[in-house]
Order: structure tokens, then sequence, then C-alpha cells
């Protein structure tokens, strides 16, 4: 490889720059000319995540050599394609290229990876026949597979026949043994160390960090002979999931130079510790950002429940927003109540040709569940969800309970059955959507059929089982139920729980017990228990009970209209007019709002709302137009 070429290729810090350069080279007819250039272009290709490019390199290549196909191999290991770089090395013996001992190396590292020991162990053993066994870089690569694979044991075994020990086995083990909880023998061997760099260190440190003890994570920090940015930031961070602020800022402001990581794990930080303004000065202060930090901040504006602060800073992103930011925010208004932003955001999305993930989808499927329309999740999983997301049970279940919500209960339980490994969400999920749609008895065969299969319910499932007592009156049945969970499954009930229950003796009249369930509660009973209490005294026209279940509501929630309207019911049932107009005055006295209700219709994916006297539709003078045409078109129908 001459001079300029290789000057041209160290220069080389983008893949638009490397495409460029080896346009040239095929121009030239000299891409072949040097070996030492293609394993350049090879491994600069995998290093900027051009994969394919690599490949198209290689497979142009007549006869490449061990060095090239080493090359590959260790290209897609770092590329996280740890099958296809077993599969290339079985190519590259069936061609019979002999390989390097950092070929053994590489396609050992990608096994460890994914935790298979046994093909670990028998390309070992072809290192073995190719004179490479007792190669420490060979040696070190198996030591970190046994760690990973939890045989500490093996590993300690192969560490004590070596016949050369160098750094990387000393910290292959002292990281295995942090890994695998035995942080005495990592100090053990930590101690016996006659030398040690960086990595020993934080490697040490990381384990005491891990442990919980910070203490002597900060003793070892100290004792360091050179506090590198890697064993700071694991300082930091310990600090940090300590709740100790103050030392990670001690630490932080210690480090001579401070890269933008360190910068995103203190704004992390400080929105964990509900410090906002604190994560908002940081960013500030950041001499360089990169999109992590940006997402951070929505992340966290999120998490404090200030969504207009996190689309705003979405809205300002200089960069090219990556997955992680849109599902951040996409999310984030789901999560936060707002799932009409969210299918918003969602129909921008669709022109950016990024590709999706579990996390994303999830998001979109669980904005249709919170609208209870379908649209929009029909093109997600016609388009996004394929065979490997379908095999996700916490995407299946999310699926089952959106089905489920926008009414198509036949597509849910379809989904359901078609699910092989289902879990105990799954069934919840099943059981309280049956519940929901009136389907009581298939719920409580669903969850006779969860106990048969060993699946133990949890406070979900029986919240679904109440359900579906409650809506056809089994009151002996709940109660039954509601016994067993507290003394055959050990659940402690929750307010919805007790709420159920009220509602379901309040059904069938037995309001002096359903009061009695409330008074026995473990916890001050909230909103939902009371009303429910209030909407079965409704029912049976019992105003002595729901005096005393209003009086509670007006003390927790003053501003719901609705309390105040469902006691002046029970008044008027009972012809107690002076009551009916002093709730009135009251309603006045303490301007209690009327709550307005809404409407949406999706069409096209997209979800149009209409609230009472909201006018910000931007079809809205058609849509009044239409109306009158509407309401023309009944009085002319009316007066034939």
């Amino acid at each position: 490889m001459n001079h300029s070429l290789s000057h041209l290729l160290n220069r080389c810090r983008n893949l638009a720059s490397l495409r460029s350069i080896h346009a040239r080279l095929l121009i030239d007819s000299t891409i072949n000319s040097s070996d030492l250039a293609l394993n350049k272009i090879l491994r600069l290709y995998f290093r900027f995540g051009g994969v394919d490019y690599a490949r198209k390199v290689f497979e142009s290549i007549p006869q490449p050599n061990s060095f090239l196909w080493t090359s590959l191999i260790h290209g897609y290991v770092e590329n996280h394609l740890y099958n296809e770089s077993l599969a290339l090395f079985s190519k590259m013996r069936v061609e019979f290229v002999e390989p390097l001992n950092f070929t053994i190396c590489s396609v050992i590292k990608g096994l460890s990876r994914q935790t298979r020991l046994l093909d670990g162990e028998a390309v070992y053993s072809l290192s073995l026949k190719y004179g490479f066994g007792n190669y420490p870089i060979v040696q070190n690569a198996m030591l970190d597979l046994y760690m990973r694979c939890e045989k500490v044991q093996f590993a300690e075994f192969l560490f004590c026949e070596m016949l050369e020990t160098d750094l990387v086995s000393w910290n292959t083990m002292i990281s295995g043994y942090v890994n695998n909880c035995r942080l005495f023998d990592a100090r053990k061997m930590f101690d016996k160390m006659s030398e040690r760099n960086v990595i020993s260190w934080t490697s040490m440190i990381c384990g005491y960090v891990k442990s919980g003890n910070m203490e002597e994570a900060l003793n070892l920090f100290n004792s360091m002979p050179d506090q590198d940015m890697a064993s700071c930031i694991v300082m930091i961070s310990g600090f940090i999931d300590a709740g100790d602020l103050n030392s990670a800022t001690v630490i932080f402001n210690s480090m001579k130079t401070r890269d933008i990581r360190s910068w995103n794990i203190m704004i992390s930080g400080f929105f964990k510790a509900g410090d906002v303004k604190t994560a908002e000065d940081y960013f500030a202060k950041m001499p360089k950002r990169n999109v992590a930090s940006w997402t951070i901040m929505i992340d966290g504006y999120i998490k404090s429940e200030d969504t207009t602060s996190a689309r705003k800073l979405f809205d300002q992103m200089p960069d090219k927003k990556n997955l992680v930011a849109w599902s951040s925010m996409i999310g984030g208004y789901s999560k936060n109540g707002q799932p009409h932003s969210a299918l918003q955001l969602f129909e921008c999305f669709k022109n950016q040709n990024i590709r999706h993930d579990e996390t994303f989808v999830f998001a979109i499927i669980s904005a249709c569940s919170a609208l209870g329309v379908s649209d929009a999740a029909e093109f997600v999983i016609d388009n996004y969800i394929g065979p490997s997301l379908f095999s996700n049970l916490r995407l299946v279940t999310s699926m089952i309970d959106m089905y489920a919500k926008c009414g198509n209960i036949q597509k849910a339980f379809q989904i359901f059955k078609t699910t092989n490994q289902r879990d105990l969400l799954c069934y919840s999920t099943m059981i309280v959507s049956f519940a929901n749609h009136g389907m009581n008895r298939e719920s409580i065969a669903l969850f006779d059929e969860m106990i048969r299969a060993g699946v133990k319910p949890d406070g979900v499932s029986f919240l679904g089982l109440l359900t579906a007592c409650n809506h056809v009156g089994l009151v002996e049945e709940g109660k039954e139920y509601f016994k067993r969970m507290i003394e055959e499954f050990g659940i402690l009930p929750s307010e919805k729980h007790f709420a159920i229950m009220v509602s379901l003796l309040g059904r069938v009249g037995s309001l002096d017990e359903a009061h009695m369930v409330i008074r026995t509660m473990p916890m001050e009973p909230t909103s939902v228990v009371w009303g429910a209490l209030l909407a079965a005294c409704a029912v049976h026209r019992s105003v002595r009970l729901a005096e005393i279940a209003a009086e509670e509501l007006f003390k927790i929630e003053p501003d719901n209209s609705g309390n105040y309207i469902l006691l002046a019911n029970v008044y008027s049932a009972r012809r107690q007019w002076g009551d009916v107009a002093r709730i009135r005055s009251l309603i006045r006295e303490n301007m209690v709002k009327k709550n307005l209700g809404s409407s949406w219709i999706e069409i096209g994916c997209v979800v149009h709302e209409f609230a009472m006297g909201d006018s910000s539709h931007k079809d809205m003078d058609e849509l009044y137009s239409m109306l009158e045409l509407v309401n023309q078109d009944m009085m002319f129908f009316r007066k034939v």
C-alpha cells in the first residue's frame, strides 16, 4: 500500500468519505493491488457500520487469504452479527483456508456474547489442532467464554493451566468474578497482581459499585495512580444509583476532562432525583451535545410529566432525530394520557425512513389502546411487526389489550389462542378483556384454565374475575374469589378490588354490607371506592348512605360535578326537592363546572377529536355547514 493511499484511508472519518475513496480505487483498477489496502478498507467499512459494503468488497477478491477472512469475521463480530460470523468461519474451513490465532479468538468472542459454551469449546478444540491452543490470546477468549457462561471453575482451571498469563488474563478473571457475584475472589486476585492497569482498577471498582459498597469503591478509586474517564464515570453512576448526587458532583467536578457521556450521566441523575432545574442548567452548560443528550432531556421531562417542555426540546433537536428520540416522545405522550398527540406525531414519523424496534411499536399500540382506535395500530402491525416481534410475548399481549379496547374482542381472543407461551400478564389481559366486554362466563372459565395451567394469579387477574362476577351479580361467587385471593394466594386487595366488591354488593342491594367493607379497609378509601357506593345508592335510592358517600367524595374531589349530580338524583327520586335545590346551590357556590364530554373518530389512521364548545378543528367551518344541512333535512322530514 503506497503512502498516499495509506494517508487517505487514515483520514477517513465516515462512511461517505470511505465510499468515495473506494470508488476512486475501483476506477483506477488498483483496489486489488495490495492486501494491506483491502484489509484496511474492510476494517473501515465495519467500523462505520457498512457491513454490506464490506461483504461486497470481500466477495470481489479472487482468492482472499487468512488475513482478509479474519478481518471479515472480526468485523461481523464487532457489529454483533454473531451467527453470521460463525457461518463465515465454517465457509472459510470448507474452502481450506487455515485460520489464524486471531480468527479463532474472534469466533470464540462472538460465541461468548451468545453464551454458546459447547460451540465455543468445539472451536477451541480446533485451535489445538492448528497449534494455537496455548496462545494467550485464544486462552483469554476462552476464559471470557467460561465466565460469561457462569462456568467459573472451568475458567479457574484453565487460568491455572496456562503456560503464559498476561494482563488481559488477570483482568478477564477479575471481571468474570465480578459479573458472577464473586467479589471476594475478585479482590483476592486483584491483590495478587504484580502489575495493574486502569482496566484492573476499574473492574474492581465496578464490582464494589454493583454490590452497593460505595465506601470501598471510593477508597479504591482514591488509591488509583491514574484516575481515567472510565473509572470516574463508574463512580459517578454508582453514587447516582445510591442517591448521593453530592458525591457524584464532586467526582464530576474533579475530572480533568469530561466527555459528553459524563455530562449525560449527570443530567440523567438530576432528573432521577427530581431536580429538573439543575438538569436544565447542566444541559445549558454542555460544551458539546449529541443525540443522547437531547433524548435524556426529553425523557427526563416526560418522566416529570412535562410533555410541553419535552416536545419543545424535541422540535429543537439540531441533528436528525434517531429512533430513541421518536420513541421517547411518542411513548411519553402515551404514558402521560395524551394518546391523540402520540398518534399525531406518529404520522410525522412515517416519512422519516427510520427502522423501528419493539419499544416504538409498543408505544403506538398503547396509544391506540387508550383511544380505542385500531387503524393506526393495524398500520403498525401490517408494516412493522415481523415474525421476530410476533414472538415477543409482551408485544403480543399489548395487541390483545388493544384489540379488546377497540371493541374487537374476537380478534383479541384469536391472537390469544395463537400464543404458545402464555404468561400471567397474557392470561390476565384476556380475563379482564372478557370481563369488560360482558363475556363473564368466558372470563371465569379462562381464570380456571389459567390455574390448571399452573400459572399463579395476581391482583390484575382477580380484578378481571371479580368484574365478571359483578356484571352478572354473582355475589356469593365474588365473595368466595375475594376470600381465595387473600387466603389461598396471599394477595393483598387494592382499592380497586374493594371498589368492585362494593359495587357487587351494591348491585344486589346489600348497601350496609358494602359500607361495612369500606369501613374495614386497611387503607384510606379513595374516590373510586366511595363512588361505587354512591352509584349503588343512586340505583337503590338510599339517602342515608348516599349522603355519607357524597360527603367523603366532596372532600376528595370537590370539583367533580358527577358526585353532586348523583346525590341530587337520589334526593329527586325520593322527592326531597329542598335537598335537590341545596345541592344545586352548592354547585354554584363552589363554582363546579360540568365535566365536558368528548368524542373522536379515526379516519385513515388520523384521529379527529371533538369536545363541547371546541372550535379548534381545522375543518370546523365545513363541519358546521354539513351539520346545518343535516338539521335542515331533519326539519324537512319532520314536517313531511
